[in-house]
């Protein structure tokens, strides 16, 4: 099995996988509450597996086969820990030759597909190009350094370039429950957290060698992330932050922190909580990009046109491609050829056009978006799909 993460890379190689019996799953999963103990989730999994044997029954396909083929998706139904480590959705991908799983951090919809191809268009949104930002969590167990966007993060590799444990420096520290301190997240939330303290007389001495601690943890942070124009969040107790502040060098050290004790928090809420506090920042690309559109569709680098647009994507000419969510056309299209059959409605040998447009397009660099509606243009009604075209 392999548990892919969002992004173009991996949507790509989704796309090179080709056989006529492939499976695609996806559904909404929960992380917490009745629907993990009573296993509605794996209920629901099962649901699609059993559509999936089904399908392939009345193919006549051989039981053999459909058994060797369901194999790993019924395994993941006796797996409880499996089930116990979910985000907001579940994807799964299966063919005889390939198998993945992928955790949403956003729902899915609820559906199930088998065709040529694995049906790629609810990953879309993930392969936005959001810009990436960097999370510095601060605690009594040590320091982390995040690189995110708006549906992942990953921890860096920072051994080399930083210390990670504040031992030394909080080995001379109280740690009290404060009963009016900060929860894990933003101050002023409530809750009970660990707060640092410190008796007065030597809180000059303290503020000195955590001053010196941070800076060793600014130097590294210099190296590893260089002069991106990358907003850096730090994640830690309030009484820490001043302190980084005042020997912080990186310019982009975004003006809140999350406030909190997160030594024990999961790293997903605390992405979630860097999401909200960089707010309207991440979608900046996307209005760039929507207004570029608006401004250049009158002097011919920009179409709604179908059979258009993949010719220009075959012909890597697509800047920004912008697709509505829970929309498809069907049909077939060869890029070599540029020959275009579009189907009324999606057949057995149909292929997601939608799927090959956006695939096209991030295979020669260009960006998609995925919008509730495309109606970039005030148009009385939303349309399928529009591109900004390069030239």
């Amino acid at each position: 099995m392999v548990l892919i993460n969002s992004g173009k890379e991996k949507l790509l190689e989704l796309a090179e996988q080709k056989h006529k019996h492939s499976i695609s799953i996806f559904m909404p999963t929960h992380r917490r509450g009745k629907e993990v103990l009573e296993r509605q989730d794996a209920l629901t999994f099962k649901n699609h597996i059993q559509t999936a044997r089904q399908t392939l029954k009345s193919q006549e396909v051989r039981p053999e086969e459909i058994d060797e083929l369901m194999q790993p998706l019924e395994t993941l139904l006796d797996d409880p820990n499996f089930w116990r480590h979910q985000q907001e959705g579940l994807a799964a991908f299966r063919n005889p030759d390939y198998f993945a799983v992928y955790h949403s951090p956003l729902p899915l919809e609820n559906t199930f597909h088998i065709n040529s191809r694995f049906l790629l268009q609810p990953l879309l949104p993930f392969a936005q190009p959001f810009p990436e930002y960097y999370v510095l969590q601060l605690g009594k167990n040590g320091v982390a350094l995040y690189r995110a966007n708006y549906f992942s993060i990953v921890p860096l590799d920072s051994e080399e370039e930083m210390p990670s444990s504040m031992d030394k420096v909080t080995k001379y520290y109280r740690f009290e429950k404060e009963l009016q301190g900060f929860n894990a997240g933003m101050a002023g939330q409530g809750g009970v957290a660990a707060m640092y303290t410190s008796d007065d007389l030597a809180n000059k001495e303290k503020n000195h060698l955590l001053a010196d601690f941070f800076r060793l943890i600014d130097e590294g942070i210099r190296n590893l992330i260089g002069d991106q124009n990358a907003p850096l969040v730090i994640a830690s107790v309030e009484y820490l932050q001043p302190i980084y502040r005042e020997v912080n060098t990186y310019p982009h050290l975004h003006e809140s922190g999350l406030t909190g004790n997160f030594d024990n928090v999961d790293i997903n809420e605390i992405h979630r909580m860097a999401n909200e506090l960089l707010g309207d920042s991440l979608e900046t690309k996307r209005q760039l990009r929507i207004e570029q559109y608006q401004n250049n569709n009158d002097n011919g680098l920009g179409s709604t046109d179908i059979r258009e647009l993949l010719e220009a994507a075959a012909s890597a000419r697509i800047e920004a491609l912008f697709v509505q969510t829970h929309t498809d056309v069907w049909g077939h299209f060869d890029e070599e050829t540029m020959a275009l059959t579009i189907h009324d409605s999606q057949q057995e040998e149909s292929e997601s056009l939608i799927d090959k447009l956006a695939l096209l397009t991030m295979r020669y660099n260009g960006e998609v978006y995925v919008l509730d509606e495309v109606n970039l243009l005030g148009q009385q009604e939303p349309i399928t799909a529009a591109a900004l075209f390069r030239f």
